[in-house]
């Protein structure tokens, strides 16, 4: 059976504890008013008593259910905010004809239904509901008061608590804008915040010269592939492969066409990773990225040796097919590289190990080729 309050939606559920607050503060009163219609200090007894009470608990709960069911999603606030203090304000009104010499309580429901607003009205909201529930207590004051009535101490009181009530609700609107606004500013701040904090948490990811994974990254997706193959016995592979006589394009044209050449391995790489992903490999996207110097790891989720091989043979037959654009000219680059496949039991520096030696393996058959690991 579902709760009344949803565990799983955060917003919803301070929506619906907002509204039993809300119930709670109608209900807070009836002490003060039982004390009162006992002391004749209201113009009804326990019958106009029971009816304001049931009236107050009827609106909460059809504000509640409302909320719960989802239908308040429909509105701009989903809360329903302006609709219940006005509401609320109009049971006051009614409450202050029918009091004597407990206006003051009145009074309080009045501040007590702008207080809900200060964590979501604007100054607009705030100020047009104060400009109502001044017209309306006006309105009641001229009801309630024939003009014969007017210079008794008892409307001069009346005006009195009016002049309060306009002089706090004021206060409230502008102290409850302005409560808002700074809500607003620190959302706007978290947000930013959170964003940069990604943003450096990418950073903190990536190779500085290439835009690929860095080393650190690379051991943490290892071990995450690690931890599935072994929870859901999923093969998956990497690839160490290292670009052939690289010293010799740093010694011959400089380090920055040698940094140019690293960049157009790490696009070609990343490039043919993301078309093998399209067709389908598998859940989890290949993860590539700078090794150390001008050596590259691939991570291949969901496959064996075999399958890792032709992929990877495939991308050196693009490379070696495609030269690198630098600012010396198309340079021809080609790679050797080693493949291994997970074994169970064993550990990723094992794996490395075994992918490396089938790397080097891969260069002493000659080169631009690439090797399976035993």
């Amino acid at each position: 059976m579902r709760s009344l309050i949803p565990k799983d939606d955060r917003q919803l559920a301070t929506r619906l504890k907002r509204q039993v607050m809300g119930l709670v503060s109608y209900l807070m009163f009836m002490a003060p008013l039982v004390y009162s219609v006992e002391n004749g200090w209201v113009g009804f007894g326990y019958v106009g008593l029971a009816w304001f009470l049931g009236v107050a608990v009827t609106i909460n709960v059809l504000f509640f259910v409302a909320i719960r069911g989802g239908f308040s999603r429909r509105f701009a606030d989903p809360s329903m905010v302006v609709l219940q203090v006005g509401l609320a304000a109009l049971l006051a009104l009614v409450m202050a004809y029918y009091a004597k010499e407990a206006t003051v309580i009145t009074t309080a429901l009045f501040f007590t239904a702008f207080f809900f607003g200060i964590f979501s009205f604007t100054r607009v909201q705030y100020l047009a509901l104060t400009a109502a529930v001044v017209l309306g207590y006006a309105l009641m004051l001229v009801i309630k008061y024939d003009p014969s009535q007017r210079g008794s101490d008892a409307f001069r009181l009346e005006l009195l608590y009016f002049v309060v009530l306009v002089m706090v609700l004021l206060w409230l609107s502008i102290l409850g804008s302005y409560v808002v606004q700074l809500r607003a500013s620190l959302a706007r701040r978290s947000a930013d915040l959170a964003t940069a904090l990604a943003r450096l948490k990418e950073l903190a990811s990536r190779d500085e010269l290439t835009g690929l994974y860095n080393r650190r990254h690379l051991m943490d997706t290892l071990e995450q592939q690690q931890d599935r193959a072994v929870r859901y016995d999923e093969p998956f592979a990497l690839c160490i492969l290292d670009i052939d006589h690289f010293k010799r394009v740093n010694d011959s044209y400089g380090h920055g066409v040698g940094d140019e050449a690293l960049r157009a391995v790490g696009e070609c790489v990343r490039s043919h990773l993301r078309r093998m992903d399209v067709i389908g490999r598998g859940k989890s996207q290949s993860t590539c990225g700078r090794y150390g110097g001008e050596e590259f790891l691939l991570v291949l989720p969901h496959a064996d040796g075999a399958d890792a091989w032709v992929s990877i043979e495939r991308l050196r037959t693009a490379m070696h097919d495609s030269p690198a654009l630098t600012s010396a000219g198309p340079l021809s680059i080609t790679f050797s590289a080693g493949v291994a496949q997970y074994r169970h039991g064993e550990s990723i520096a094992d794996m490395l190990r075994r992918a490396d030696a089938a790397m080097y393996r891969a260069k002493s058959e000659g080169r631009d080729r690439v090797e399976l690991a035993e």
